[in-house]
């Protein structure tokens, strides 16, 4: 199970929104700093991602969460995400050279192809069942000794409410 720590932002009857900050796999890397796919990746990607999920355990908002993802459910959708697009491709490119098209005519219905899979794979990712499929549930609260704690400093002069 993939596990992440999540913060609860608001709650509606029997689901709670969660919001967790969205790293790369780069942000953990010893040579992060000096890496420039690392750097590549902070540039482009969104710092916090917000989900709507069932929520089992009637959390409040501002509670710190685990929520959870079976491995081999994120094994499965990488592989149709990548699979299906390449075998599409392939499949369209070997079908037009078959038909002994010219290689600009192979090229471009490999083109099709490719294109195909990718609009079956984000039409499949946006159908109600395969998003539940792939959605990650609500593991439990965050032990109090794994929370972070912010501490503000005030300046001289402010409203202590």
């Amino acid at each position: 199970m993939i596990e992440i720590q999540a913060r609860v932002v608001a709650v509606e009857s029997g689901f709670a929104w969660v919001e967790s900050d969205r790293r790369s796999g780069c942000s953990h890397c010893s040579s992060s700093d000096s890496c420039g796919v690392s750097s590549l990746g902070k540039l482009f990607t969104v710092r916090k991602q917000r989900i709507r999920l069932p929520d089992p355990l009637g959390v409040r908002t501002g509670e710190d969460v685990v929520l959870g993802l079976s491995e081999q459910r994120l094994v499965a959708a990488a592989a149709v995400a990548y699979m299906l697009p390449l075998c599409t491709m392939i499949a369209t490119a070997l079908l037009a050279a078959s038909l002994e098209y010219g290689q600009g005519a192979v090229a471009l219905s490999s083109l099709a192809g490719l294109a195909v899979g990718l609009w079956l794979v984000k039409r499949r990712s946006r159908s109600g069942q395969a998003a539940a499929h792939y959605q990650p549930v609500i593991l439990g609260r965050q032990p109090l000794s794994e929370r972070s704690v912010e501490f503000k400093t005030r300046t001289a002069g402010e409203n202590h409410e």
